[in-house]
C-alpha cells in the first residue's frame, strides 16, 4: 500500500535525476542540433524534461489542503501545472500545486508529499 510522509530532501535522487536532464540538454546541443536543426533539439529538450517530470512524479503525491487525503496525480497533470512556494507559521517554505482533490472534488493548495514504503509512517492512499 502506498503511504506518504511530508517531503524531506532527497538529495540524491533529485542530483541524479538533474544530471539526467542535464545530460539529455548537452546531448542535444552537442549531436541533435548541428545534424538536425533547433526544431528537433527543442523536441529533444522537451522530452527529457517530460522524462525528468515523470521521474519525480513516481516519489511524490500532495496532500489536499480541504479533506487533508493524500493523492497521486497524473504526469501530464504535474508537467502543466505549477508549482507555487508558501510559508508556514514557523518561517519554513512549502511547495504545493492549486490541484482537484479525486476526493472531495475541491481546488485547493495541494502540499507536496512524498511516497514512503516505511511501515506506520503517514496515511494510506486508499
Amino acid at each position: 500500500m502506498a503511504r506518504f510522509i511530508p517531503r524531506q530532501a532527497d538529495w540524491w535522487g533529485t542530483v541524479w535525476k538533474l544530471l539526467f536532464f542535464l545530460a539529455v540538454i548537452v546531448f542535444a546541443i552537442a549531436v541533435i542540433e548541428p545534424r538536425r536543426g533547433i526544431f528537433w533539439t527543442a523536441l529533444f529538450i522537451l522530452g527529457g524534461l517530460w522524462v525528468f517530470v515523470s521521474l519525480m512524479s513516481r516519489k511524490g503525491g500532495y496532500k489536499c489542503g480541504k479533506c487533508g487525503r493524500p493523492f497521486q496525480v497524473p504526469t501530464l497533470v504535474n508537467f502543466f501545472t505549477v508549482s507555487q512556494v508558501g510559508k508556514n507559521d514557523d518561517g519554513t517554505y512549502y511547495s504545493y500545486k492549486k490541484l482537484t482533490c479525486p476526493y472531495c472534488h475541491k481546488v485547493s493548495k495541494a502540499r507536496l508529499m512524498k511516497l514512503s514504503e516505511a511501515k506506520g509512517e503517514g496515511r494510506l492512499l486508499k
